[in-house]
């Protein structure tokens, strides 16, 4: 068993619920450097990362790793999380946990594929990685559940339900499912309504072709169970 694995079960059994993604943030980092006190711990690193429109077009953008944890020989682990949550109102120990509704799950799905081209593209462009992480925490059972490709949602392409097998190639947003009285496609591949305005998923963060260097297969495991709520995360290790 790896740090990272062994800090996410610790947490199962000290913190069984979270507010939010920056305090699932803090939470995982402190478990980590009080475990392994000669690493050292980085939140929000920015790196440069060369993304790749849907027409093709390569930008340079400034993102910030989550995580990224340094050994002690100088080996680079970077690590992503999501923490996505219905709304809930639990008390833990005394201390009242009020969640957000963050729905949404098609901008979720398609954020967590992001998160590992992250990763994937930090490895290809250092030789201090040693190997990468994107975890997502949630109590939303439509990300582990709900199988979107069967139901061909215009997200179906990013489901990461329970199982699933995430292919390397990106086959892009659903635009048989678009809404083709509203919207024509452009020239350069973009969908645009009458007044030449671009369909949200044609937009900067949503516009990126994730194409990444391996397949994934999806397995969701049991984190908590708290008031009737079931917190579930998949972890996926990018070597």
């Amino acid at each position: 068993m790896n740090f990272f694995e062994k800090s996410i079960i610790e947490l199962q059994n000290q913190r069984p619920i979270f507010h939010s993604e920056d305090d699932l943030k803090l939470a995982l980092a402190f478990n980590i450097k009080i475990n392994n006190p000669e690493f050292e711990i980085r939140l929000e690193r920015p790196v440069q990362l060369e993304m790749v429109n849907r027409n093709d077009q390569k930008i340079i953008v400034r993102a910030p790793i989550d995580i990224v944890v340094v050994d002690g020989n100088g080996g680079v682990y970077p690590i992503e999380l999501k923490y996505k949550t219905k709304k809930a109102n639990i008390v833990f120990k005394g201390e009242n946990y009020v969640l957000a509704g963050h729905g949404a799950q098609d901008v979720g799905r398609y954020s967590f594929r992001k998160d590992i081209f992250r990763i994937e593209n930090y490895k290809s462009k250092n030789l201090d990685f040693k190997c990468g992480y994107v975890l997502i925490l949630t109590n939303d059972n439509e990300y582990y559940e709900r199988n979107v490709y069967e139901k061909d949602n215009f997200d179906k392409h990013f489901s990461f339900h329970d199982n699933a097998i995430l292919n390397n190639l990106d086959l892009s947003w659903n635009y048989n499912k678009i809404d083709k009285t509203k919207y024509k496609l452009s020239e350069n591949n973009v969908w645009l309504n009458s007044n030449s305005k671009e369909h949200w998923s044609c937009k900067k963060d949503y516009f990126y072709k994730l194409n990444l260097l391996n397949d994934y297969k999806i397995t969701w495991e049991k984190f908590s169970n708290i008031e009737n709520t079931t917190f579930k995360y998949c972890l996926l290790k990018i070597e």
